[in-house]
């Protein structure tokens, strides 16, 4: 074996091992592995492109694509390649090169789903484009595997739902759900919901500190359910010069499942005073607190900010405990139809953490779950919440954010109306929309397939809005 060719497999083995903790969620292991093949071979596309990839995700996007143009200098014909700096391009607001790339990624690999959905995803079709014949044509290949599909389903059903093919794109992302195979508990999850209601008495009795604050920057949640214009409310609140929006954190929920799980070891254990669990619930409440507010702040945010937004939906599951951890702390909580936020998960192929939304029959029954929830939180002394409602948003812009802003305490500036061309990362579904002046395309958008949700509107209570049918046309 020449001195080469050993090397070329010492390299193979170096990769095969920072692969097992890239994939394992260990990035700085990884990183340090892949550094390491890239201080010996400076050009290694393989390194290259994997190091690009774990820049993305620690947010250092613009790095990401430099490492993997560099990769595609080396390997021009690597499709994974395209479609990955493509998602990196997308974040940082790079469209047309997202696009492009996309493209290019299905073009050298026509069986690309993932390509084709990340494509459908930033364009509006119009009718007769090309597009629905390709994947059309590589759904009809029997060997494909199940993922693909689901990804080629997802690309199709949105090509109709631009092209106004409603029935037609509703079986594509019936196809899709299914084949996405999630599963989820309905009862696993309520009982969730349950065991954290359970909780506030006890926390409601402890003392209501916040700490000491200074001139620190603090949070304003943004929760509500996915799809339900999250993301614009942050883009909104980013706009202004004194916020920072931080996206989808997932800091809250990582002290917030520890506070719990320390709270039910904690619930009336035998022989203890009642004086002496509070003390113990304090101290757990303060150190989830201090975890909490230390890793928010650890980041580069700029000068002059003094709200950092964390929008991530899901939070508000955890309303009861913040209330405990941080005191009259501000929380925006958006709301939408629900038929309309259903619809809208129903047609997103979440990555993970949503495994509900793949089932419409599961979708309705967490929608419930979550709506119970946010009344019980709403009516919990204390808790300083504010609601932004999408179809308002939409209907009086001005008012609303001018609203929004006197409740977190901002005077109002333009750039919170000119939100679109506010430049920064998005890497959440709503990429597109916060990027242009609001619309009103998406509000009452179920009514087009109101003919596929009747058991839906019926399980939300909601049956008078469904139209009235005779074999099959609408009155």
């Amino acid at each position: 074996m020449t001195d080469s060719s050993a090397q070329i497999l010492a390299i193979k083995v170096r990769l095969k091992q920072a692969l097992v903790q890239h994939r394992a969620g260990q990035l700085s292991d990884a990183e340090a592995l892949y550094q390491g093949i890239l201080n010996d071979a400076p050009e290694q596309p393989d390194a290259l492109h994997l190091l690009g990839l774990i820049r993305g995700e620690q947010g250092q996007e613009h790095i990401g694509i430099e490492l993997i143009e560099r990769a595609l200098r080396k390997r021009p014909l690597a499709a994974a390649y395209h479609h990955n700096i493509a998602g990196l391009y997308r974040r940082v607001g790079e469209m047309a090169l997202a696009k492009a790339r996309f493209q290019d990624a299905f073009t050298l690999k026509p069986d690309y789903g993932e390509a084709y959905q990340g494509y459908a995803e930033m364009v509006t079709f119009a009718p007769q484009d090309p597009f629905l014949d390709a994947v059309e044509q590589q759904l009809t290949d029997p060997n494909l595997h199940d993922q693909t599909r689901c990804y080629l389903h997802f690309a199709a059903g949105k090509y109709l739902d631009d092209t106004a093919e409603y029935d037609q794109a509703f079986k594509h992302y019936e196809s899709a759900n299914g084949l996405a195979a999630r599963s989820f508990s309905v009862a696993k999850n309520r009982q969730f919901f349950q065991d954290l209601v359970y909780f506030q008495p006890d926390l409601q009795s402890i003392e209501a500190r916040g700490g000491s604050v200074g001139d620190q920057p603090m949070p304003i949640f943004v929760v509500g359910m996915p799809r339900s214009g999250t993301s614009l409310v942050e883009q909104i609140l980013a706009s202004h010069s004194r916020v920072f929006g931080a996206g989808e954190l997932n800091d809250l929920a990582t002290v917030s499942l520890q506070l719990a799980q320390t709270l039910r070891a904690q619930s009336a254990p035998a022989g203890m005073r009642r004086d002496e669990s509070s003390r113990l619930v304090q101290v757990a409440v303060d150190r989830a607190r201090a975890r909490y507010l230390h890793a928010l702040r650890d980041r580069d945010y700029g000068e002059g900010i003094q709200w950092i937004v964390d929008k991530h939906p899901l939070n508000f599951r955890f309303l009861g405990l913040l209330r405990a951890m941080i005191p009259g702390v501000k929380i925006v909580h958006v709301s939408r139809h629900p038929l309309d936020t259903c619809l809208s998960c129903f047609f997103q192929n979440f990555t993970k953490g949503q495994d509900y939304s793949f089932n419409l029959t599961d979708l309705g029954q967490y929608y419930l779950d979550y709506q119970r929830l946010m009344n019980h939180w709403s009516a919990v002394p204390g808790l300083n919440i504010h609601t932004v409602t999408y179809e308002s948003l939409l209907a009086s812009p001005q008012s609303v954010i001018e609203s929004l802003l006197a409740f977190c305490e901002l005077p109002f500036e333009p750039a919170c109306l000119r939100f679109y061309d506010t430049i920064r990362t998005v890497s959440t579904a709503s990429f597109n929309q916060v990027r242009q002046p609001i619309y009103q395309t998406s509000k009452a958008r179920w009514r087009h397939y109101a003919q596929h949700l009747g058991p839906l509107a019926r399980m939300l209570d909601l049956d008078a809005e469904s139209p009235a049918m005779i074999t099959g046309s609408k009155l």
